[in-house]
């Protein structure tokens, strides 16, 4: 009896816990609606209108704000970890020097955003809409961004390390000296990219399109790129040392000074291709068409 007595003293205190902490919640939501704060942590702000809110520096970590609208609203270094903008509209937006990580970007559109210095580790970012958008040294760690748009994002300096990328569009895209270790491009359309001095340090490019693609001194070791498309690319310098791309496509590639130090390039097109000052110690081209279309035996 004392035992359920004391049992149900604890029950009463965590109903009166969560009760206060409710109407806590509420209160927030209460004053920053009426915009006598801008921290609202953890608050219920479905399709509420934040239009031309000057949010600079905002506490809204864990907000639910699916729905809400942004219209001329300001959210450089807004606090959002874990909120959910799943479907949002930010499109023109700073957010220069937010805390998006772990956030819930499913759908958003950050079309022309600035993002510069952003920080979106392990954000789920699927189908969001980045195209034209400034994340110049923002970090993307961990990141999922499976089929989201990116095209022409200039992401110079930008950290995507262990991020999900497989079947993002990502044409035209500034990634100069970007970090992409580890990330999955299973996919992806990277179709005149830049990533000169990139590191892609064990990455997963399989059947990914880097037509045209310009990756100059790009740390490429240990890549995992069969088939990926690299026709037209310009890969001067790069170090591929230990890579897998069999049966990629090199067709009119320039590869010239390339470290090819044990890369798998079995059924490889290197069809005019320049292959000029290549390091090839222990390179498989087993059944490779070399430059001269002969095929290497």
């Amino acid at each position: 009896m004392i035992r359920l007595h004391r049992l149900a003293k604890l029950g009463l205190a965590c109903a009166l816990a969560c009760t206060a902490a409710g109407l806590a919640l509420a209160q927030d939501r209460t004053a920053f609606l009426a915009k006598e704060t801008n921290n609202c942590a953890r608050c219920e702000l479905r399709a509420a209108s934040l239009d031309r809110r000057d949010l600079t520096g905002a506490d809204l970590s864990g907000a639910d704000l699916r729905g809400a609208t942004f219209s001329g609203a300001v959210l450089r270094g807004a606090n959002l970890p874990g909120a959910n903008l799943a479907g949002v509209s930010l499109k023109r937006h700073d957010l220069s020097g937010a805390n998006l990580s772990g956030a819930n970007l499913q759908g958003a559109s950050f079309h022309r955003a600035i993002l510069r210095g952003a920080n979106l580790a392990d954000a789920d970012a699927r189908g969001a809409n980045l195209d034209l958008a400034i994340l110049t040294s923002a970090s993307l760690q961990r990141a999922n961004l499976v089929q989201a748009l990116l095209f022409q994002v200039d992401a110079s300096g930008a950290d995507f390390r262990q991020a999900k990328l497989n079947a993002a569009l990502m044409g035209s895209a500034r990634l100069l000296v970007a970090r992409l270790d580890g990330a999955d491009l299973t996919f992806a359309d990277l179709w005149d990219a830049r990533l000169t001095n990139a590191s892609l340090r064990g990455a997963i490019l399989a059947d990914a399109n880097l037509h045209a693609a310009t990756l100059l001194r790009a740390d490429m070791s240990g890549v995992r790129g069969e088939r990926a498309d690299f026709d037209q690319a310009v890969l001067r310098g790069a170090n591929l040392a230990d890579a897998v791309l069999a049966a990629a496509d090199f067709l009119r590639a320039d590869l010239s000074d390339a470290d090819l130090s044990r890369a798998d390039l079995r059924g490889a097109r290197l069809s005019a291709a320049k292959l000029f000052n290549t390091i090839q110690s222990g390179t498989d081209l087993q059944g490779a068409i070399m430059p001269d279309n002969s095929v290497h035996p």
